[in-house]
């Protein structure tokens, strides 16, 4: 028998959601959840497009267009944004990104949290890779 493929926009992904903790067994938004993978995909592409452009002015100057351009569209055309941003750096989409896609309750709480950590890591003083050196 061939394996049943599921998509993020199929009914049944809310259990997937479910079993990443990003949903409660009842559908309500694990809000700490989403909040903590939104930080943390937004800290991994900071660093993803830092090892692609090599310098930190680049690197901000992408991050800021992309928070800028987050400001004047949906959440939906945020998570466009980010695609296409992992593509420029010939990065895959994590797999959580593509999972919450299909969910109109998730989406909007992971683009906001995503775009605000972004901007806080785009106004930085001086950030450095690694802390420091003993």
């Amino acid at each position: 028998m061939a394996p049943q493929i599921i998509s993020p926009f199929d009914p049944a992904a809310s259990i997937r959601l479910q079993r990443m903790g990003l949903l409660t067994a009842d559908g309500q938004i694990n809000t700490s959840a989403v909040e903590a993978v939104s930080v943390m995909q937004a800290g991994l592409l900071y660093t993803q497009i830092l090892d692609a452009c090599g310098d930190w002015d680049s690197t901000r100057n992408v991050c800021r267009r992309i928070t800028s351009q987050a400001a004047q569209v949906t959440d939906r055309q945020v998570l466009l944004i980010i695609s296409i941003q992992y593509d420029t750096i010939a990065k895959p989409l994590p797999e959580v990104i593509w999972w919450i896609s299909g969910s109109d309750a998730l989406l909007a709480p992971f683009v906001r949290g995503f775009v605000h950590h972004l901007n806080e890591l785009c106004a930085e003083d001086n950030p450095r890779e690694g802390g420091d050196v003993m």
